[in-house]
């Protein structure tokens, strides 16, 4: 085999234990491919594996090569496989995904035409069990929409490509908190100047959260660090405003202006090739308004309390680099 010497893009994949062998069906539909496989390499950014997983991944022509490093979060991983990635472009993608075979070349055209200050956002869709839960429903209700995500600029790392000159000079995720490091990412982005694009053509597939303990998980999560994000930051979270605790009210508008309705959005359902029964609505709605509001606003609070502590830290690092702190002691 030829080795990859100067691929054009470099395909990141963060990982931890890849129980569920998702990173093979991964690997195997990059293998399929239109694009020729000189042209790109995969880099895996192990982060803290102990499971063996990442092994025996590694090819000796360097297509898929490994970095590995302690354990810390998904978006370490990320920074740690882009230090060592060689192409110009970095194309982001999560282990439990998988891409169809035009991904790279429709993901790399789109991002060609917008330039060189340009973060193109692929499409996802989900891949649905032939008798979806409720949680299932949820999950596909409140994430992966990217069409729309761009317009309140933000963007996922599960289907995202990005100028490796734009990357750098972004620095990279924001790796010192666990969780929200792409919205962050691409809100850096946009304040550079930056600009985000939605190509319908690149996609991958991503599989639903069908019980309530993966799902809950994914919004404790979500909620605890975009509040400890925005509290560390000087910003304060949106669980702080009266208006979160009125979830029909904020809630409900919050739908409507951002054109989804006040269900189960059938439009996104039907681009994922499931349509909307009211016995649907029924069991998905009271969870939506009067249960998912106070669940995400109390993970809120949480991420507010990491986000003083972390606010501390860093006024606390800042004042010990000073030279005149450094003087007096």
């Amino acid at each position: 085999m030829n080795a990859v010497s100067e691929p054009v893009v470099s395909i990141i994949v963060p990982v931890r234990n890849d129980r569920g062998r998702h990173l093979q069906a991964l690997l195997d539909a990059l293998i399929r491919q239109s694009m020729p496989r000189e042209e790109f390499e995969i880099v895996i950014g192990d982060d803290g594996s102990t499971d063996g997983s990442t092994d025996a991944l590694e090819t000796s022509d360097g297509h898929v090569r490994v970095a590995r490093g302690p354990a810390q979060n998904s978006y370490a991983g990320r920074n740690r496989a882009a230090q060592v990635a060689r192409g110009s472009v970095l194309a982001f993608c999560d282990s439990d995904c998988v891409p169809e075979p035009d991904w790279l070349t429709e993901g790399l055209r789109a991002l060609n035409v917008g330039g060189p200050n340009v973060i193109v956002a692929g499409r996802v869709r989900f891949v649905v069990p032939a008798h979806p839960t409720v949680w299932s429903h949820l999950d596909m209700d409140s994430t992966k929409d990217h069409e729309r995500a761009i317009e309140n600029g933000n963007a996922e790392t599960c289907n995202l490509f990005v100028h490796r000159s734009l990357y750098d000079r972004l620095n990279g995720f924001d790796d010192s908190i666990p969780e929200h490091g792409d919205f962050d990412f691409a809100s850096r982005a946009v304040a550079e100047q930056g600009r985000l694009v939605f190509c319908r053509d690149a996609v991958v597939w991503h599989p639903t959260r069908d019980s309530a303990k993966p799902f809950l998980r994914m919004v404790w999560i979500m909620h605890r660090w975009y509040a400890a994000r925005a509290t560390r930051d000087g910003a304060k979270p949106i669980a702080l405003q009266i208006r979160w605790w009125v979830p029909f009210l904020a809630h409900g508008v919050w739908r409507r202006r951002s054109g989804r309705s006040l269900g189960l959005d059938s439009r996104w359902f039907l681009e994922n090739g499931v349509t909307v029964q009211l016995r649907d609505n029924l069991r998905a709605v009271p969870i939506m308004y009067l249960f998912l509001p106070y669940y995400g606003g109390i993970a809120q609070l949480r991420g507010y309390i990491d986000g003083r502590r972390l606010r501390r830290s860093a006024r606390k690092e800042a004042t010990a680099a000073r030279p005149d702190a450094v003087g007096r002691a």
